[in-house]
């Protein structure tokens, strides 16, 4: 793609002072467009060093209002940020819909950096590849605007620009050695840069490559590249919304599920143990996870922990049973419940990655982002194209998290209908008890049938060599517990 590009292109003022302002006005428009319609944007303006990153930032923004984007200009991680997987610093600033997040170097400039430190370009490499697709379709799916734009220049207009830099008393200082290294490079990151571009060039987040060598001909091709794409994605809207009907509302579009890979949820027997045996065996095992704990913290392995069940299967006893003997500045708990007003602005997933464990730590989640596939499928709360979608979203999400060395423990905790009952009826007689039950967990009681379909869609098709689901049977409250603790146990044994 770049090779090909023709980098002799110009252009003269007359046609710049002609054909600018028309464009910046109609950028001023369409912003004002995306906040009424709620649609998020994001634009990437990457490139050489030296290819007008900076120039064509500072252009595009004065054509916006400030109150309606974020600009984002992105480095090397802080140490903060290195403690987590690669894409996790730029899940946080996703915009909210109806909102624009720039970024002056992206994602696409740090997996370069990274890999540029390595011997040779490795595997890594293709996984962060792989992770910036999913990413970017993940969010174009969920309906936001990604214009990307890469600046390109020749190898000898590069070195003509940091030599012009360098006789600049007020500039000099921005031309490094390491600047100069890499320049010394460019015939050799050319084509891996050229194969990265290449193979992020998508229909939901395709590359416009800007000829920089004329930076006005770069900012009108910039200008006219971001209004086309979002102009066409405003038709769209446009014309989905005149064309669909109540009845069309209900149809979802073809979805490619994943492979079912687990058994449904009824293979799972009903098992018990004597109370005392479990509480002597519950200290043990605590001791236990207090090691495998401090081992995580040494090797600054992060670690998930998903908590997931029917209402009243013993969620918070388990965990406050496994957390107990862990270092209370080593974990974190994160209870889940509907998504704020705030968190609906966002993809249904941003909310989750803001509580990834760094590395090292633990994040216990009771409940989790397998609502969409549970409560918001049963409920309606999404569309069905939304939810199934969601099975190979979440296994991506987990699988990058693994990818970078991190670890995910899967519970979901099953019990009768007939025990649900009693412990609701419990609840209910015991003053201290009480604020556990509430109108919301009578009504799903009422939709099992549903919930069970889900449940079983969800292990079927979200149980991962990565991450695989353990089903406990929970109708013995003591059994449950020593289970969920002897396979966190067991998870700590294997890795060591």
């Amino acid at each position: 793609m770049l090779e090909k590009c023709d980098l002799t292109e110009a252009i003269d003022e007359k046609t710049l002072e002609k054909e600018i302002p028309p464009l910046q006005e109609m950028l001023g428009v369409l912003q004002r467009t995306i906040q009424t319609r709620k649609i998020p944007v994001m634009i990437l303006i990457e490139g050489w060093d030296e290819s007008g990153i900076t120039e064509i930032t500072r252009e595009i923004i004065r054509s916006l209002d400030p109150r309606g984007y974020n600009l984002y200009a992105i480095k090397a991680p802080t140490q903060e940020e290195a403690a987590y997987p690669f894409m996790w610093r730029f899940w946080g600033k996703t915009p909210e819909n109806g909102r624009i997040a720039i970024f002056a170097r992206s994602w696409y400039s740090r997996a370069i950096a990274e890999e540029m430190k390595r011997p040779v370009w490795k595997k890594s490499f293709k996984e962060k590849r792989t992770s910036i697709n999913n990413f970017e379709r993940q969010l174009s799916d969920s309906g936001t605007v990604i214009a990307k734009f890469f600046l390109h220049i020749s190898k000898e207009e590069q070195k003509r620009r940091l030599e012009h830099q360098e006789r600049n008393p007020l500039t000099a200082w921005q031309v490094t050695p390491r600047i100069w290294r890499i320049h010394n490079q460019y015939d050799e990151n050319l084509p891996v840069i050229d194969d990265l571009v290449d193979k992020t060039d998508t229909d939901y987040a395709p590359w416009h490559i800007i000829p920089a060598t004329d930076l006005g001909l770069a900012l009108l091709k910039v200008y006219s590249g971001l209004a086309k794409d979002l102009e066409d994605r405003i038709d769209k809207k446009t014309a989905d919304k005149k064309s669909t009907n109540k009845k069309e509302k209900s149809i979802s579009k073809e979805v490619h599920l994943p492979k079912a890979r687990m058994a449904r949820l009824e293979s799972s027997p009903p098992e018990t143990c004597n109370k005392d045996e479990c509480q002597e065996t519950l200290e043990n095992l605590q001791l236990e996870m207090f090691e495998f704990h401090s081992i995580l913290h040494k090797r600054k392995i992060p670690l998930i922990i998903v908590y997931e069940g029917r209402d009243a299967a013993g969620k918070g006893g388990s965990i406050l049973r496994i957390s107990r003997f862990m270092h209370p500045l080593g974990f974190n708990v994160a209870p889940v419940s509907a998504p704020s007003d705030t968190e609906k602005k966002h993809h249904y997933l941003w909310r989750f990655y803001k509580k990834y464990p760094k590395a090292g730590h633990i994040t216990i989640f009771d409940r989790s982002w397998y609502g969409r596939v549970l409560v918001e499928r049963v409920e309606g709360f999404c569309s069905e194209t939304e939810w199934k979608r969601a099975y190979t979203e979440i296994n991506e999400m987990e699988e990058e998290f693994t990818g970078n060395g991190g670890g995910i423990i899967k519970f979901w905790l099953e019990i009768s209908k007939e025990e649900q009952l009693k412990r609701f009826q419990q609840r209910v007689a015991d003053p201290l008890k009480i604020w556990k039950i509430t109108d919301e967990d009578w009504r799903n009681r009422e939709r099992w049938d549903h919930y069970t379909r889900a449940i079983d869609d969800m292990l079927s098709y979200t149980n991962t060599e990565n991450a695989p689901w353990t089903v406990i049977p929970s109708d013995d409250k003591w059994y449950a517990r020593v289970k969920t603790m002897k396979t966190l146990v067991d998870y700590g044994q294997s890795l060591f």
